[in-house]
């Protein structure tokens, strides 16, 4: 516990910070809650609050239903249970659906071997199809015109992870032309996901795998940018900032970080300030190895060509 302790003491002031906050808010919820409560009550005709209602005032504001029955029954007033647990029984169904939206065969698939990833260091390679798949199941051949995922020994194809998308790009032969649109992990393997343009593909099949250079360049910037705008939260907002998720792709990115509050106009101008000026530098930046202590292992990291703010932001 002494490392958690020493963490708490050093994080006291946040803590306290953080929980006034929550205090607030609620204070705020509550608030609005009776406000809203009190309007639909007083069109109220029989004695019965309808299970529809207190959901809403639930789900959608984040009044404790246990507080719309403690009011309601000052007011000798009931409220529907079984119609509020069908509503909140509907929410789980429609989430449930909402899971599975656009899911495909591609989850099915499972890959025994694994495939190589060699992209930080070549963005063409040659490489041979070690599995095929169509609708998620495992076949020996594709032919033109049909999906596929393809999986390689090796491919210059980075996979999504970590909140940066797949690859795009073409494998291609003599006699076939196979489309990448996304690139997705399948255990130790690589897959390659899209369409086969002209001629036919088989496993054991030799292949020249060339990613989109130009597309990946732009997501490299906008996987650099993420460490910028990492570095610049903590100087402007504080060290307790840390990242809690992220979208990279070739057009956008989305940063997703810890605070108590939301920003304030000049934070948000002096985040911007400090990361274009790191920008206009225009440093150089090389890749850098070093042995995980947890992975037991030699990791390669590469920062992109704009640099970063500070050691720790890269």
């Amino acid at each position: 516990m002494g490392s958690a302790g020493e963490d708490l003491k050093r994080q006291q002031a946040q803590v306290e910070q953080v929980l006034k906050t929550e205090e607030e808010q609620f204070a705020r919820t509550l608030e609005r809650g009776l406000a809203l409560l009190d309007e639909e009550l007083a069109k109220l005709s029989g004695d019965t609050l309808d299970g529809e209602t207190a959901f809403r005032l639930y789900d959608t504001y984040g009044f404790p239903v246990d507080l719309t029955a403690d009011v309601c029954r000052e007011r000798n007033i009931k409220v529907d249970e079984a119609g509020f647990e069908a509503a909140m029984e509907e929410q789980r169904r429609r989430a449930r659906e909402a899971s599975g939206f656009g899911a495909d065969y591609n989850a099915m698939i499972r890959v025994d071997s694994a495939s190589e990833f060699k992209g930080y260091d070549h963005l063409e390679l040659n490489g041979k199809v070690t599995a095929l798949f169509v609708d998620g199941k495992a076949v020996d051949a594709i032919n033109a015109g049909q999906e596929a995922v393809v999986v390689l020994d090796q491919t210059p194809f980075y996979a999504e992870s970590g909140g940066q998308v797949g690859d795009k790009g073409e494998l291609k032969g003599a006699n076939f032309s196979f489309a990448v649109e996304d690139t997705q992990k399948y255990g130790q393997a690589i897959g390659h996901i899209g369409k086969l343009a002209a001629g036919s593909l088989k496993v054991g099949d030799a292949v020249q795998a060339d990613v989109d250079e130009a597309r990946r360049a732009r997501i490299r910037l906008n996987h650099s940018a993420t460490h910028l705008m990492h570095a610049a939260l903590r100087q402007v907002l504080g060290t307790h900032v840390s990242q809690k998720g992220s979208l990279v792709n070739d057009k956008v990115l989305r940063f997703d970080f810890s605070h108590n509050e939301a920003m304030k106009p000049e934070e948000i101008r002096a985040v911007e300030d400090l990361v274009n000026a790191q920008i206009r530098r225009n440093l150089r930046s090389k890749p850098t190895s070093w042995i995980s202590k947890r992975r037991k292992r030699k990791v390669r990291w590469r920062c992109s060509a704009r640099s970063m703010m500070s050691a720790y932001a890269c």
